[in-house]
């Protein structure tokens, strides 16, 4: 299912503010992160939610029926928050986590913050020990939430949605692919690739390399962007960095990205928990359900 709610929040606060930089305040985004999800948003629903003229926004059709769904929704949502912040004091637990990318722990602490400040009696613990194998540490009972962007048919298992990003291709400022529009398949395969770990295994890249049937001279997992950048301003071969994670590094005008073909890579998180969950860890599954787009999106 595409529609979630914070895809209701967003639609509500647009009207409610009467446009996207207020919105965006509200919200905890940048103007133009809130106009990139709309976009996404509308794309994946294939309808306009707004009509625009300008900078002036108008409620379509759609987004009239989604705002009427946010007006129901979310409502019980904040009802049902109320109710589990007033037990919140009640609740108590462990929940170790992990992902399957290193960079999902930038982000990590600041929702883990926000969780323990409601429910002070539940414990996080990061794991970074099975960041090779998240789900079968969890199946395992080595963990309890795993984040990661292909889902298994486990029945054992639950997959919840979490967000999109985007793959994208970096070189130095000064490589012979830096005034590229966008890098092809084929423009990787004299080229010495440095990516995360978990890049070999995401099916995204794969399916592209598959299509094509090129590779790159070599791959070099390293799990940590800054020495990524660091290689790739250096000369030894070019990056596959998620976007949002080069974004800090773009400002000194020593790397140059690019989409990775016309359309662009993009990828799909999931949180996974099994099944018959603590009331502590759902609470938990929400929060990071809610907040996860904002986090990789927040300035700062």
């Amino acid at each position: 299912m595409n529609l979630e709610v914070r895809h209701l929040e967003l639609v509500q606060s647009v009207v409610e503010e009467g446009g996207l930089t207020r919105a965006g305040k509200r919200l905890g985004l940048s103007q133009s992160a809130l106009s990139h999800q709309l976009r996404a948003l509308e794309e994946q629903l294939g309808v306009s939610l707004f009509h625009r003229a300008g900078r002036r926004l108008r409620l379509a059709p759609a987004g009239e029926r989604i705002l009427r769904t946010a007006g129901l929704v979310i409502p019980e949502m904040e009802r049902t928050e109320m109710e589990l912040r007033q037990n919140s004091t009640q609740m108590s637990g462990v929940i170790r986590l992990s992902a399957e990318c290193y960079t999902c722990y930038q982000w990590f602490p600041g929702i883990a913050c926000r969780f323990m400040r409601k429910y002070p009696a539940v414990v996080l613990r990061i794991v970074t020990e099975v960041t090779e194998g998240p789900v079968q540490a969890l199946l395992k009972n080595e963990l309890d939430l795993a984040v990661v962007s292909q889902p298994a048919r486990d029945r054992r298992l639950k997959f919840t949605d979490l967000l999109n990003d985007e793959l994208v291709a970096v070189t130095a400022a000064g490589h012979s692919l830096a005034d590229r529009e966008y890098l092809r398949p084929k423009d990787f395969s004299c080229e010495t690739l440095f990516a995360y770990p978990s890049l070999s295994r995401s099916p995204v890249f794969l399916r592209m390399l598959r299509t094509t049937g090129i590779r790159p001279k070599a791959v070099n997992e390293i799990p940590l962007t800054e020495a990524i950048l660091e290689l790739v301003k250096a000369g030894f071969g070019i990056a596959i960095l998620a976007q949002w994670a080069l974004q800090p590094h773009l400002g000194n005008g020593e790397y140059r990205s690019f989409p990775i073909t016309a359309r662009g890579l993009r990828r799909k998180w999931f949180a996974v928990v099994r099944n018959n969950a603590p009331a502590y860890l759902t609470a938990f599954l929400q929060v990071l359900r809610n907040e996860s787009v904002n986090a990789i999106h927040r300035p700062g």
